[in-house]
């Protein structure tokens, strides 16, 4: 795949995609050939009007055009830095395994050459938005969008995807864990209408863990130590602070009392922060 200045790359697959090694995380594949074949999924079927905007259809908007040639046009976003989990260097070969399965099982007519155009994003909300509109643009034309896979750069993609042609185009992405990307999605006035998640964790399954933790040993107050820029690698920038941000959400609804503590602000050793935090008031 041809990757111009970092910022796209373009790969057309035959009928027939040769077979790759099959890759060590067996996980990772397994949800990338769901990811895989629910976007074929809604791609293929018959257009629906989703009445968000009203826009005249494109004949490239169609997988099949009117001179008979079929073309499949999946936009990929995602970082092509490796220290996040799903970036492309490591999805790329699970995205072709799983392509490869989806040929092997003729999920989608053999006559359907399917096109991949990548761009790297770099965990960006700026760049990632931009991408997902040269990724829809008279030249590129896709037909649904797989990522972004942080979830600051998600947001605003996953936003506008609603608007992007007559009936909007479906983004699918393993990521989404704030608690906001699993809000309702049924109406066109849902704010992440046209996402998809597949991936089998969240933040909010995480704060009601936690929830129950408390619960079971019948505590009343939490004091909650927290790294802001911890777990880059698994939904970019800030993915602590989004895990609190989405522990704290449901902390209040549950009524239970917590007080959060920065460590990466402390001025202190962490031991210090601990006497100070913690003390009398939340010690047992």
């Amino acid at each position: 795949m041809v990757r111009p200045a970092k910022c796209y790359g373009f790969r057309t697959a035959s009928p027939v995609s040769p077979v790759l090694p099959r890759p060590k995380e067996e996980g990772t594949w397994f949800l990338a050939a769901i990811l895989f074949t629910v976007g074929l999924g809604i791609v293929m079927l018959p257009s629906v009007d989703a009445g968000c905007r009203s826009l005249a259809r494109r004949e490239c908007e169609q997988i099949c055009g009117t001179n008979g040639t079929c073309q499949l046009r999946i936009v990929v976003i995602m970082p092509d830095n490796t220290s996040v989990e799903a970036s492309w260097p490591r999805v790329e070969p699970v995205l072709m395994k799983a392509e490869e399965d989806i040929r092997r099982r003729s999920i989608i007519p053999a006559k359907v050459n399917i096109s991949w155009i990548w761009y790297d994003d770099e965990c960006e909300q700026a760049r990632a938005t931009v991408m997902a509109m040269d990724g829809t643009g008279s030249e590129t034309c896709g037909h649904v969008i797989l990522g972004p896979t942080c979830d600051f750069a998600l947001a605003p993609v996953a936003r506008i995807a609603r608007y992007i042609y007559n009936d909007g185009i479906p983004v699918i992405t393993g990521a989404g864990y704030t608690f906001d990307f699993e809000e309702p999605k049924t109406l066109c006035e849902n704010e992440f209408h046209m996402l998809i998640r597949t991936g089998l964790v969240s933040f909010k399954r995480m704060a009601y863990f936690m929830i129950d933790l408390i619960r079971h040993f019948k505590w009343n107050r939490v004091v909650y130590f927290y790294d802001r820029h911890s777990h880059y690698n698994v939904a970019g920038a800030q993915t602590g602070h989004l895990l609190m941000n989405t522990m704290a959400e449901f902390f209040r609804h549950e009524n239970i009392t917590y007080s959060p503590f920065s460590t990466d602000s402390a001025r202190t050793n962490l031991t210090e922060s601990l006497k100070e935090k913690v003390g009398v008031n939340y010690a047992s």
